[in-house]
C-alpha cells in the first residue's frame, strides 16, 4: 500500500491513516483508489468489525484534493474526476461495518465528504468543516456530494458554505448533528467509541446501516454532468487552480 494511506487491522479494526501530513493530508488519485482498496478488504475479512479513518500530523482530517491532481483538467475530465469522487465515497457509505472517523484540525472538501461517508464522528474543538471553494478554486460539488452534505447539515448550511467559503467550527458542526462528539483527546475518544462498537451485534449495526442506505437512495438522483463539465471548463476554474498554486488571489470573471 502507498504509504500516503496507511492500512493497518489492529485485531477487529482496520485502520486508515491519510498520511499526508506536510500537505494537510490532501488526497491524491492514489489515495482515493487506495481507500476504495480498504473498503473491499473491509468487506472482504469477517474478522473486521470496524474501520477507523484518521488524518496523520494532528493539523487535518483531510483538507481537500491535491491541487497537482488538477493539471490540465476541462470540462469532461471534471466529470469524470467527480464521478471518480462520487464512487470512492459511494463505497465507503457501503462498508458494511461501522466507519468511524477521528477528526483533527481541517476537514475540508473531499476530506468533508469522506467523513461524511463514516457512520459516527469525533472531532477535536478546534477542527474545521466545509467546502471553500468558492474562494480558492472555483469549481463545483457533484450532485451526490450535494446530497450527501445536505443529509447531514441540511440545505441552508450546506448553500451558506458554499456561498460564503466559511468553515464550521466544531460546535456547529456538532450542533447539526454531523459530530457525535467534542473532545480534546480524539484519538481516546475514537477508541472508546470502537470498544462500544465492537462489544454490540454486528448483524443489528449492519442491518441499520443497510436499510438507512436504501431509504435514502429511495430519494433519487439527478443528473448534473452538464453543469459539473460547464464549471470545470471554465475559465474560472482554470484560473483558480493557477492561483492556488502560485498562492496568488485569482480574479473571478464568470466566463
Amino acid at each position: 500500500m502507498n504509504d500516503e494511506l496507511v492500512v493497518e487491522l489492529d485485531g477487529s479494526v482496520l485502520r486508515v491513516t491519510f498520511n499526508r501530513p506536510q500537505a494537510r493530508n490532501a488526497m491524491t488519485f492514489a489515495m482515493y483508489e487506495g481507500l476504495v482498496a480498504a473498503c473491499e478488504r473491509a468487506d472482504g475479512d469477517e474478522g473486521v468489525r470496524a474501520v477507523l479513518l484518521r488524518g496523520a500530523g494532528g493539523q487535518a482530517f483531510v483538507a481537500g484534493t491535491d491541487i497537482a491532481q488538477f493539471a490540465g483538467f476541462d470540462g469532461p475530465r471534471g466529470v469524470e474526476y467527480e464521478r471518480t469522487i462520487d464512487a470512492t465515497i459511494g463505497r465507503l457509505l457501503d462498508v458494511r461495518v461501522p466507519v468511524v472517523a477521528a477528526i483533527d484540525g481541517f476537514c475540508i472538501g473531499g476530506g468533508l465528504a469522506i467523513a461524511a461517508a463514516a457512520d459516527v464522528r469525533v472531532a477535536h474543538p478546534s477542527s474545521r468543516f466545509g467546502y471553500p471553494i468558492a474562494r480558492t478554486l472555483g469549481n463545483t460539488l457533484s450532485a451526490a456530494s450535494y446530497a450527501l452534505t445536505m443529509r447531514h447539515f441540511g440545505h441552508a448550511r450546506t448553500i451558506d458554505m458554499i456561498t460564503t467559503a466559511r468553515l464550521l467550527d466544531a460546535e456547529t458542526a456538532r450542533e447539526a448533528g454531523f459530530v457525535s462528539r467534542l473532545d480534546e483527546d480524539v484519538t481516546a475518544c475514537a477508541e472508546g467509541v470502537l470498544e462500544k462498537i465492537l462489544a454490540h451485534a454486528p448483524l443489528t449495526m449492519a442491518a441499520g446501516k443497510e436499510i438507512l442506505r436504501r431509504l435514502h437512495r429511495a430519494a433519487g438522483r439527478v443528473d448534473a454532468d452538464d453543469v459539473v463539465a460547464e464549471v470545470y471548463g471554465s475559465s474560472d476554474f482554470a484560473a483558480g487552480v493557477a492561483a492556488f498554486t502560485s498562492r496568488s488571489t485569482a480574479t473571478w470573471t464568470g466566463s
